[in-house]
């Protein structure tokens, strides 16, 4: 069973229109050996070939994204101390299309950035990209961001705290990332959540911040701290304590839990930590306990792997002895279980385990003085399904862990790298065209063509959900799931959503639906389960209807208080610009078919409210959308702020959402703003003197006038020609 989180789960649809592109893999072949474990011979690996075009450029490192991106950053090695890099910046970001991005930045970092190497970086999301790296300022080292664009540009440099705080994406790359501070000596470890760079102005604002403290345990010393990202955006922290012997009174007491772990979670957007739960202790005099990693179990909680090191004392003879645990557990804090890792498999010193989205779990074994590497696939007993092993001949290792694909990339020969994609062994297959097992079924269907006027769209899950929906954001369009407009079916398994007339307002292009982490989540364990990744529900507009063509279309809105306020005591021309190039962008059109002429008056009804007059352009050819058309995407847009991507921008925020897109000059004649239909009866003179007193009037008087027809028996304010 399912429920739906009352809790930041959000839906997001946006327009990506496609392009076509050559793709670069070169040979497709098998490359298992004879002496490895068996595997399933009906994956196909693929191997291509990347050629770098700077001389000299060696791969550093690898990082891949959700969506199937490879990110290999780029270095030249310096030649005189292999500990450190020249300061410079390179990246290549090869899409699964085997289109490629190269980032090449035109800066220098300070020595103590890359000499020892203190350097690295996290994508953020809109093409943004922060490289981390230290920097001194007046003597005293901190950890600085700079926010750079896939055009290679700089767009901002930011502090972001103390050389030993850890920077992390959390998880979302719409959400930003997350700066946790070293726990001090009591083991209090500050978390502060920040935004992804603003689309207009690409400012970063701290959203919120919470911290974790170490449980206040009688006898027990706080050791060491392990923090993990959660899928929906918040932060997971271990403390790990010893009992402290020397403080304590009791002696020889077989009942004494000598280690103990704890879980403590902050959830985003509440910024409240839990109160730590138990989730291992022992008996055992251990030298050590150490977490080696902790990763997503899709629905079942979090898996960490825990050496614990011990002395074993055997007829006067003691040794060492280091076993590898799996310990599971929920984010409500509750236990599932701690297992050991079977020793044929845990062997090595390095060793990693990760949760598989279809089942079971990958173990990667990773040995001292080679880059060879074996793998093994194990089902959600820990029994062993499949495998394979890598040579020494390569070098760098990755994986995607949404499709179930390894990475691996031989040693650079001259400015070619040799990359080869293996596909491993999947338990089940249900859900693949979404890449997430619980989806059964969507409407629209994956590449589905829609017509524009599509009003609803359907998730169908293959387990029951129930529960309210709680703001499925999109960001093209936003819905509050306790407006009721979001509904879960009767059949218990389907969500149906309703789409506003400006969501698919583009013909013969593509879109694709995101569902983000955390929009369902297991009744049975209360834990949240994987979305749909971008670009993998995509669907298609069909050609549109031919319109009516129109010229210009003049229109007014209104500026909120606080809009209305920064618009007086700011740039004003600058601040039509940011509000036409947000709109642009949003609509989406070009942004020559907005503009201002930078009229603007204070609304009488509402003085401090800021009236803006805009003009949308005609169209200069049949395939543009008319103005009118654009109208009316924008009003829906307005009319639905709060709903769509206008709340998300620093000046569209601003936009009063109250007062409708009124059009004030359309096809060459003047229209009347507002129509009052009113008795004969009526004393005009009384009404005209009080009309500024009304509040549902609008009369911005700087360009319009009172016109009483006594034929038509109306009162038009509208534009005098």
């Amino acid at each position: 069973m399912l429920k739906m989180l009352n809790l930041a789960k959000m839906l997001i649809i946006f327009m990506y229109l496609t392009s076509i592109c050559c793709c670069f893999f070169i040979s497709s072949q098998n490359a298992s050996s004879p002496n490895t474990p068996p595997q399933d011979t009906s994956l196909q690996d693929i191997w291509y070939t990347y050629e770098e075009p700077i001389e000299g450029l060696l791969l550093y490192e690898t990082y891949t994204l959700k969506d199937g991106t490879l990110i290999l950053w780029m270095a030249f090695e310096d030649e005189e101390d292999p500990s450190c890099m020249l300061p410079y910046f390179y990246l290549r970001l090869i899409e699964r299309t085997g289109q490629i991005t190269y980032i090449n930045l035109n800066y220098t970092f300070p020595p103590e950035a890359v000499c020892p190497i203190n350097i690295t970086y996290i994508p953020l999301n809109n093409n943004y990209i922060m490289i981390i790296y230290v920097k001194s300022n007046n003597g005293v080292k901190g950890k600085y961001g700079l926010i750079i664009n896939y055009d290679s540009e700089i767009i901002s440099e930011i502090h972001l705290g103390n050389v030993n705080d850890y920077i992390i994406d959390n998880g979302r790359l719409e959400k930003g990332f997350i700066r946790i501070e070293k726990h001090d000596k009591k083991g209090i470890a500050a978390c502060h959540w920040l935004s992804i760079p603003d689309i207009t102005t690409g400012k970063v604002v701290e959203l919120g911040s919470g911290k974790f403290s170490v449980p206040n345990l009688l006898s027990y010393t706080f050791v060491n701290s392990f923090n993990f990202r959660l899928i929906d955006g918040g932060i997971g922290y271990a403390y790990i304590l010893k009992y402290d012997e020397v403080e304590s009174s009791a002696i020889n007491d077989p009942n004494i839990q000598y280690w103990k772990i704890y879980v403590s979670f902050i959830k985003e957007e509440t910024y409240l930590s839990t109160t730590p739960s138990p989730v291992y202790q022992t008996t055992t005099k251990l030298n050590n306990i150490i977490f080696n990693s902790c990763t997503y179990n899709n629905g079942v909680g979090y898996i960490c792997i825990v050496s614990l090191n011990n002395t074993v004392t055997n007829r006067n003879q003691s040794r060492t002895e280091v076993n590898y645990y799996r310990l599971e557990f929920l984010t409500t804090g509750a236990f599932i279980q701690f297992d050991m890792i079977p020793k044929e498999i845990s062997n090595t010193n390095n060793l990693d385990l990760s949760s598989l989205i279809y089942g079971g779990f990958l173990v990667r074994k990773y040995y001292t003085n080679t880059t060879a590497m074996d793998f093994y696939i194990l089902d959600n007993n820990g029994k062993y399904k499949s495998g394979g092993s890598f040579g020494p001949e390569f070098v760098f290792y990755n994986i995607f862990l949404r499709n179930g694909t390894l990475l691996e990339i031989k040693k650079q020969t001259g400015n070619k790298l040799e990359i080869l994609l293996k596909p491993i062994l999947r338990l089940y297959n249900q859900g693949a065209e979404y890449n997430n097992p619980v989806i059964e079924s969507t409407k629209p269907a994956v590449h589905e063509f829609i017509d524009s006027s599509i009003n609803e769209i359907t998730i169908k899950y293959s387990i029951p959900i129930n529960g309210d929906l709680y703001k499925p954001n999109l960001l093209r369009q936003t819905i509050s799931g306790d407006s009721k407009l979001c509904t879960v079916g009767s059949d218990n398994h389907t969500v149906h959503i309703p789409i506003f007339s400006s969501t698919f307002n583009q013909p013969n292009s593509s879109y694709h639906v995101v569902i983000d982490n955390n929009f369902v989540i297991s009744q049975e364990r209360n834990e949240p389960l994987l979305g749909i990744i971008g670009k993998t529900w995509m669907i298609s507009t069909k050609t549109f209807k031919a319109k009516q063509h129109s010229v210009s279309v003049t229109g007014l809105l209104r500026l909120n208080e606080e809009g209305s306020s920064k618009f007086l005591q700011t740039n004003q021309s600058e601040f039509f610009n940011n509000i036409i190039q947000a709109f642009s962008k949003i609509i989406p059109i070009d942004k020559q078919r907005i503009t201002t002429n930078g009229e603007w008056q204070n609304d009488p009804t509402f003085p401090k409210k800021v009236l803006l007059s805009f003009t949308i352009n005609e169209a200069k050819s049949a395939i543009e959308p008319s103005s009118k058309t654009i109208f009316d995407n924008l009003g829906t847009f307005i009319e639905r702020k709060g709903f769509t991507a206008l709340s998300n921008n620093e000046y569209t925020s601003l936009i009063d959402e109250s007062a409708s897109f009124t059009i004030t000059h359309y096809f060459g004649k003047f229209l009347p703003l507002i129509i009052i239909f009113l008795d004969f009866a009526v004393d005009l003179i009384f009404t005209l003197l009080r009309v500024n007193y009304t509040p549902h009037l609008v009369i911005p008087n700087k360009y319009f006038q009172p016109h009483y027809h006594k034929d038509q028996g109306r009162l038009y304010f509208g534009v005098v020609s």
